[in-house]
């Protein structure tokens, strides 16, 4: 998910904190949506806590692939306001772990689990994706969606993920890359400007991974699976009384960044992948 889950500069930070508080604007919304609020559940975030490509829709598909069991503990990074995390502990049984260094959206992360009863089942954490504060082996499973585009340091990154990774864990990625037509127009979601945004090619992706020692077990460009979905979501946002889920999150200037991202994808600036890689026994 679209989250700061590094060390970033100052205005790399206020991009994503920029709107302050959330949970109350979130909860209006659902509220303006007929929606009980003592009998919300994780499914009902998911318009508003899905902040990435492909939605709801991405998550489910990377799970299915990761195959989360109930009881197992599962690394969220850039975990955003959580709802990836929710959704697995309400549908999968895991025990969440989420870290994202925005700390309104780690407050928003666990009032939102607190309002769905999946408080402790969750738990919401500011750290720093380069220096987790971890033992080594400490997860069954990581998982990451959306959310690397912001850090410079991928192999660092990577060699975190494979370090805290118990053996015979899984890896999980749903990632935002380089495209082979130039950068990315700005602003884009996770950028207000080329020198907070750090994309790699995919095959330099795969490249840093698997020289953690980690193990490709899936790979898949969606890119042309998020294009049609972005058609999509532009089309039912047109026809929407009030602003989208993430237009919540990043004010009106989402308007612009989700054009820009539009046109990105259709001009082969931006790729979409889909990973698993596991950790030899």
């Amino acid at each position: 998910m679209l989250g700061s889950p590094m060390s970033p500069s100052p205005s790399a930070a206020q991009h994503y904190a920029r709107e302050g508080e959330l949970t109350g604007r979130i909860l209006s919304a659902l509220t303006a949506a007929d929606k009980d609020l003592d009998r919300l559940t994780a499914e009902d975030l998911s318009p508003y806590d899905q902040f990435h490509s492909r939605g709801h829709q991405a998550t489910a598909e990377l799970a299915q692939l990761l195959s989360p069991q109930a009881g197992q503990l599962l690394l969220d990074l850039g975990c955003g306001i959580g709802g990836p995390g929710r959704w697995l502990a309400a549908e999968r049984g895991c025990q969440v772990v989420g870290i994202d260094l925005t700390e309104v959206y780690c407050r928003t992360a666990r009032d939102l689990s607190a309002q769905v009863r999946l408080e402790r089942q969750t738990r919401f954490l500011c750290a720093d994706a380069l220096q987790l504060p971890f033992a080594e082996a400490s997860f069954d499973l990581v998982w990451t969606q959306h959310a690397a585009m912001n850090i410079a340091d991928k192999a660092r990154f990577y060699r975190e993920v494979a370090r805290v990774l118990m053996p015979g864990g899984r890896f999980g990625l749903y990632d935002v890359m380089a495209g082979p037509a130039g950068e990315p127009h700005f602003p884009v979601p996770w950028s207000s400007a080329a020198a907070w945004s750090h994309l790699m090619a995919p095959e330099a992706v795969r490249e840093a991974i698997l020289a953690t020692g980690l193990r490709q077990r899936h790979w898949r460009d969606l890119t042309a699976e998020a294009k049609a979905w972005s058609e999509k979501a532009v089309a039912a946002q047109a026809a929407a009384k009030g602003p989208s889920g993430p237009a919540l999150i990043l004010g009106p200037d989402f308007v612009v960044m989700v054009a820009n991202l539009r046109r990105s994808l259709f001009e082969d600036r931006i790729a979409v992948v889909q990973a698993v890689f596991d950790k030899a026994g």
